[in-house]
């Protein structure tokens, strides 16, 4: 039964004067929420079939669920974007319904290679974002789980999706649909399926390509689950009309928070100057991109900056992702006309289509009258010299490697720039990437297939020496019937009977 307005009305007093009475303190998002949104609180009454006590149980525990885990702050600027890209979890399309389609491609997910909080909050991103972009309209969670095996089974990854939509999600799931499940995580959903409310059960729908057309259309379904559509997941950042400035939009948030505006400058290489903007004190080789090729095991690039001023120069590197790169040295001093060398190294368990979208950060500011060969602590140096206006900023991009080898200076050897066109030698270098990586996974995929053989003939020879076992032993120990023969003595009796 659809709540009435005055059932609305009569929750929205409740949880306000709750708050009032406990002094309790929500984010301002969630309590204008809560004083205008009727939607969003009628979702709470319907979750609880308009029983009001557990609808304001609910309400409550979400607004404080969200102020524990900043929801209202999570996005693209502070969440794991490696995480946000290799397309593990999206949004795209929509069911028969109209629902959008929540997609988790489970084979891109094994149990323990991720840090785990930091997965929760790319989950809650695409939540929020599909909340802001429906509306609050429910859902239909999909599982693809083609090509998965016990590997990719995370139960605690599972259990804490079903949490979300159970306790602050109100009336947000449409269908659970669970794409070609093996059959080895058969007991494993029979499991999940006890932490689901009965509505919530009734609502998940195991199917193959075939019957997936019942719920999905053809043109709505991927090529991957044997519908239309060829796309391949490309992370889009979220376009939020929120009335503010295109320079407010277009930040890059470095790894301690700091913000850089490309909208003030024409090109990545530019820098922004306290004197004119033709003047620098910092030059950098290469000037706009960190060019990464093949150092023995390692993907590293480096970088040389030189201190072009008479006064002595105080330098430091940030950069987008800091858990993909190692950065020696990341911060010095230069005495005038000196040079420093900087190497980056890309940590193993990335590659490089990974690292396209990352970005560093060179900052410098002069120190007047200071003697580079004393001992300084250089993190108090930056924490006095402050002055926003005294600070040169140099951005880079990233580079995959090239065939051909790589050169700085615009040289014939050398990568084109991201921020201009794309040449036909960067297509080829992605081209060459994503059947490198395409390699890997199906080398990862075909080792995998060969543990799993091993085993199991392990275990049908162990099931053959048990039988073989049992049946020896059989033989063995059973005792043997008595054997039934004829007597000699009771056939000549009669005989002789005979002749007499």
């Amino acid at each position: 039964m659809e709540p009435t307005s005055t059932e609305i009305q009569e929750l929205r007093k409740k949880c306000i004067q709750t708050i009032e009475e406990d002094n309790r303190e929500f984010h301002p998002k969630d309590v204008a929420r809560i004083t205008s949104d009727d939607k969003w609180l009628k979702r709470f009454l319907l979750h609880h079939d308009n029983d009001m006590k557990e609808a304001l149980n609910m309400l409550l525990e979400t607004c404080e669920w969200r102020k524990t885990n900043k929801v209202n702050e999570i996005n693209e600027n502070n969440i794991n974007m490696n995480y946000l890209n290799d397309g593990s979890v999206f949004v795209h399309n929509r069911d028969k319904d109209g629902k959008s389609l929540f997609i988790f491609t489970y084979k891109k997910h094994v149990k323990g290679q991720k840090d785990f909080e930091e997965l929760k909050k790319i989950v809650i991103y695409w939540m929020e974002r599909v909340e802001r972009a429906d509306k609050g309209e429910p859902v239909t969670v999909f599982f693809d789980m083609q090509d998965t095996g016990l590997s990719n089974a995370d139960m605690e990854f599972i259990k804490y999706i079903i949490s979300l939509f159970k306790l602050y999600y109100p009336y947000s799931l449409n269908y659970i649909l669970i794409l070609d499940m093996p059959w080895v995580l058969n007991a494993a959903f029979k499991i999940i399926k006890t932490w689901l409310p009965a509505k919530a059960v009734q609502k998940i729908k195991n199917v193959d390509k075939k019957s997936l057309k019942d719920y999905v259309d053809s043109t709505q379904a991927l090529k991957a689950w044997g519908g239309q559509d060829t796309y391949e997941f490309t992370f889009v950042p979220e376009n939020i009309a929120d009335g503010k400035n295109e320079e407010n939009k277009k930040k890059v948030h470095f790894a301690d928070g700091s913000q850089i505006s490309e909208a003030s400058h024409n090109a990545f290489g530019d820098s922004k100057l306290d004197e004119s903007p033709s003047s620098t004190r910092l030059t950098l080789n290469p000037a706009d991109a960190i060019c990464f090729g093949q150092e023995g095991l390692d993907l590293a690039g480096t970088l040389t900056i030189t201190n072009a001023t008479e006064s002595t120069l105080i330098y430091k590197v940030k950069t987008t992702s800091p858990e993909k790169f190692r950065v020696r040295p990341s911060c010095g001093l230069l005495s005038p006309s000196a040079s420093a060398t900087i190497n980056v190294v890309l940590l193993t368990g990335f590659t490089g289509a990974n690292i396209l979208r990352d970005k560093f950060l060179v900052l410098s500011y002069p120190l007047e009258n200071h003697d580079t060969h004393s001992n300084v602590d250089l993190n108090e140096l930056w924490k006095i010299n402050s002055d926003p206006k005294k600070l040169e900023e140099h951005r880079l991009r990233c580079k995959v490697p090239s065939i051909q080898p790589c050169a700085h200076n615009g040289s014939p050897g050398s990568l084109t720039t991201l921020a201009g066109a794309v040449s036909p030698t960067s297509e080829l270098e992605q081209k060459i990437t994503q059947l490198l990586i395409s390699m890997t996974h199906l080398t990862e995929c075909n080792a995998k297939m060969q543990n799993e053989l091993v085993l199991l003939r392990r275990l049908i020879f162990i099931i053959i020496f048990l039988v073989m076992f049992c049946g020896v032993a059989l033989l063995l120990f059973l005792p043997m019937p008595p054997e039934q023969g004829f007597c000699p003595a009771t056939i000549s009796k009669p005989s002789l009977k005979l002749e007499e």
